[in-house]
């Protein structure tokens, strides 16, 4: 593959498609927002690339291209995918029913398990069975098979997901079906658990295979259509695709397991703050992410994001490894109401990018983008760079019913959402904190999005974060992480076994099966721009006895010299720094062995800006409501900020992409490379 002139980073949105480009050259960005077509998505794509073009780039000028999609998690949650069969074992037809038998509240007797994605007359028994240890009780019955391949072609499915009892251990009986099923229907697509992902645990593993197929048409059509829309265009380069474990892939493989890009887009945005952190020397931050339809959350320590092995989505199990997001239903787009009880609510419904907030001219629902134009945060003539104008009487008018309801005028109500937006935020912030057992003031809130640095000092306030991190680009972030993200592969297989009943050579074996996997994926991938990769090896164990195990990373350099000693020393401290208790004497028992493959691609260099020669200067100024209070907000232009440069609060920063709202009591400081600090004042003292 030949480097043009230009890398290219896309990340489309509930609301805004974002896009990034960098300059191979002398590392000049271009960060552009343009509204999201959820009708077509890749129509968004094509208006940057024209936005672009005015610019005098052209999509034959791009050679390294970078997407972000969320068309897999729409299908999901929408239940719009594909009709297709499940073959299983006979007698696990009602595994999808059955699910783990657990309310998803377990103090909550009215809470439901979700319905499963595939009717009972959908899912085949086939009479085939593997023991727990890989031998062969029971061989495959041709004849059930061709029965089952018949009723599910008459059902005219478009896809058939095969997962049989063990398969994760001998895939045998899977790859028979495979090939029988591909002799009996060629057209039809067939994805093998075994193959996708061979862990442990029956239903997990079948929701993994259902949901993969399910939502592969969606995506394989979504895939096609952008391939011609940019040979349309004139762009001839193949987009690689974020990953839900913050790498990318390509195009190709994705369409094959698209179920790795079902958190692509909130991962991309992690990244993207990761690298920004990197850049401002600082290790531990906490990712707030706030775009138009929801915040997403990351906790990030000594620089290292945190993954989680197993996630739910829409109530259904997810093994393949993530970054650890969490997401709150609160976003620019979410729209204001007074429930029942007579209270006031925001979110967690949106009203996206069409019709949009009120101030967009299309809906009478207020939103809270409508909350910050009416409070005075907003400049109505440069969002979204100018291209979005703002009607600042929409927005009262769609406010007025909540300001009656309430007895207060238009500028209180408004000011009360976003008060009411901000305490969802702290309180689930609480929750995720708490669970990972972290203290927010030792954290840097790194905020991001296009509504992000409006609320993140809002935010860091309550929390008592130590300061706010606003990126040069904040309202692109995630186009640029994605941009700069690496090639990763997860490599996974169970093998459930006592630590003292195998030797160190078959852990060396499967470790060397799996890396073999990894780099046959990589050479797949057809990539030139790599500089090196990595390979990291780790141990899903337990206690015997316990029900869930906890990731023993390997130090690769030492795993020849280890022995089982070494391994077992290794499970109880970590045991103990996670839990706070181990047992030294207790038999550990192997889960799953696991393999991550990282091959670095070229970062881009941050351009230092130059130092400032005299005291920022404010453009205007302008009103603003604040917690019941009303103030005089300096505004300065983001552009005109210099190394060194000092702004108090109350201000206001615009910029292209977003707008950055410093509190009173609050200051700003400009970094070397345009990073926006903001930090608590107390006694005429900056706290860091």
């Amino acid at each position: 593959m030949s480097i043009k002139s230009y890398r290219l980073g896309i990340d489309i949105g509930g609301t805004f498609t974002d896009l990034t480009l960098l300059a191979q050259d002398d590392g000049r960005m271009i960060s552009l927002k343009t509204p999201t077509v959820p009708s077509d998505p890749a129509k968004g794509i094509v208006n940057g690339l024209e936005l672009l073009a005015q610019q005098g780039i052209q999509p034959s000028d791009i050679g390294y291209f970078v997407h972000g999609t969320t068309i897999g998690l729409n299908t999901l949650l929408q239940r719009k995918g594909a009709a297709i069969a499940l073959f299983v074992t006979e007698g696990f037809r009602d595994i999808l029913a059955f699910q783990r038998l657990r309310l998803p509240v377990p103090y909550d007797f009215r809470s439901r398990l979700p319905e499963p994605l595939l009717p009972r007359e959908l899912v085949f028994p086939i009479t085939e069975r593997m023991r727990f240890d890989g031998t062969v009780e029971t061989s495959l019955d041709s004849n059930k098979l061709d029965q089952a391949i018949d009723s599910a072609l008459a059902k005219r499915v478009q896809g058939i997901a095969l997962c049989f009892l063990h398969s994760y251990k001998n895939p045998k009986h899977e790859k028979e079906a495979f090939q029988r099923i591909q002799q009996r229907a060629p057209g039809l697509t067939v994805c093998m658990s075994s193959e996708l992902w061979p862990e442990i645990r029956e239903y997990e593993r079948t929701m993994m295979t259902i949901i993969n197929l399910y939502i592969q048409p969606n995506i394989q059509d979504y895939f096609n259509s952008l391939k011609k829309r940019l040979h349309d265009q004139g762009m001839h380069t193949a987009p690689y695709i974020t990953q839900s474990n913050g790498g990318i892939m390509d195009i190709e493989s994705a369409a094959v397991a698209p179920i790795r890009t079902l958190f692509s887009g909130p991962a991309a945005g992690v990244i993207g703050a990761v690298r920004t952190s990197e850049i401002a020397d600082i290790k531990d931050i906490i990712t707030f992410d706030m775009g138009g339809t929801s915040t997403d959350i990351s906790i990030v320590e000594n620089g290292q994001p945190t993954f989680s092995q197993s996630s739910q989505l829409g109530g259904f199990p997810l093994m393949l490894p993530a970054i650890d997001v969490a997401s709150i239903g609160a976003g620019g787009g979410s729209i204001g109401w007074i429930d029942c009880g007579g209270l006031l609510k925001v979110g967690p419904v949106s009203v996206g990018s069409d019709p949009g907030p009120a101030c967009y001219g299309k809906s009478d629902k207020p939103a809270l983008t409508d909350a910050f134009l009416v409070c005075g945060y907003l400049n109505p003539k440069r969002f979204a760079a100018g291209r979005v104008f703002l009607d600042a009487g929409h927005s009262e008018i769609a406010l007025r019913p909540i300001a009656e309801y309430l007895q207060v005028d238009v500028r209180s109500a408004a000011d009360r959402m976003i008060q009411i937006a901000i305490s969802n935020m702290y309180a689930e912030l609480s929750n995720v904190m708490e669970q990972r057992g972290v203290d927010p003031r030792n954290f840097t809130i790194v905020a991001f999005g296009g509504a992000g640095p409006v609320t993140a000092n809002f935010v860091a306030e309550e929390i008592q974060a130590k300061n706010v991190l606003v990126p040069l680009r904040p309202g692109t972030l995630c186009a640029l992480g994605s941009l700069t993200t690496d090639f990763v592969y997860d490599a996974v297989r169970s093998r459930q076994a006592l630590l003292d009943d195998f030797s160190m050579e078959v852990l060396g074996d499967e470790f060397s099966q799996l890396a073999s996997e990894a780099k046959k994926w990589l050479d797949d991938q057809h990539v030139a721009i790599l500089k090196e990769f990595q390979l990291f090896y780790s141990i899903d164990a337990r206690y015997k006895g316990q029900a869930f195990e906890i990731e023993l990373p390997i130090d690769a350099e030492q795993l020849d010299k280890m022995n089982k000693d070494d391994l077992s020393d290794s499970f109880h401290d970590l045991h103990q720094r996670q839990y706070g208790h181990s047992d030294r004497h207790a038999k550990v028992e192997t889960i799953n062995f696991r393999v991550k493959l990282v091959a670095y691609t070229p970062k881009f260099q941050q351009i230092p800006l130059e130092k400032f020669e005299k005291a920022a200067q404010f453009i205007g100024s302008r009103s603003i409501i604040c917690r019941g209070e009303v103030y005089s907000a300096n505004i300065y232009d983001r552009s005109g900020l210099k190394a060194g440069h000092i702004i108090e609060g109350p201000a206001i920063v615009e910029q292209d992409d977003t707008t950055v709202l410093i509190l009173p009591g609050w200051k700003g400081i400009v970094d070397l490379y345009g990073n926006l600090f903001i930090s608590r004042i107390e006694d005429g003292k900056e706290v860091n």
